[in-house]
């Protein structure tokens, strides 16, 4: 799965910490700064579901 995230140095520092909490991060690229007058930043995070999760959809 992909993620592209929007937010401040500090969020994309913790949204990235909670994602690892939960999926199996491949690849996190650095953050890089919005275009134009903006004073937030993107990140792109690769991942995929861990190995052992249970799917909650199937009642488990």
């Amino acid at each position: 799965m992909k993620f592209r995230i929007t937010g401040t140095l500090d969020e994309l520092r913790r949204a990235r910490a909670l994602l690892g909490e939960t999926f199996d991060v491949r690849e996190a690229s650095q953050p890089y700064l919005n275009r134009g007058d903006s004073t937030l930043y993107r990140l792109y995070i690769d991942a995929e579901l861990p190995t052992d999760a249970t799917d909650p959809a199937a009642g488990g």
